[in-house]
C-alpha cells in the first residue's frame, strides 16, 4: 500500500496483437462457423457447430479462471 491507502498496479505495456489475438482468433472461428453452416450439409454441420461450441468452451474456461499464458 501507498501513503494515501491506495495499491499500486504494476501495468505492462502489451502490443495491440497480444491485446486482440484471441478475440480475433475467436471472431475467426465464429466466421468460418457461421459461414460452413449456410454453405453445405453433413461435414459441414459438424464444422459449425465445432466453431460455434469453441465459444462456449473459452466462456466457460474465463469464468473457471483458466488463464492462455
Amino acid at each position: 500500500m501507498s501513503i494515501n491507502g491506495t495499491t499500486k498496479r504494476k501495468t505492462l505495456s502489451q502490443s495491440g496483437w497480444q491485446i486482440f489475438r484471441w478475440p480475433l482468433l475467436m471472431a475467426l472461428a465464429n466466421t468460418v462457423g457461421l459461414v460452413t453452416a449456410l454453405v453445405g450439409d453433413g461435414l459441414y454441420d459438424l464444422i459449425s457447430w465445432a466453431t460455434l461450441a469453441l465459444t462456449l468452451v473459452v466462456i466457460v474456461a474465463a469464468w473457471r479462471g483458466w488463464s492462455a499464458r
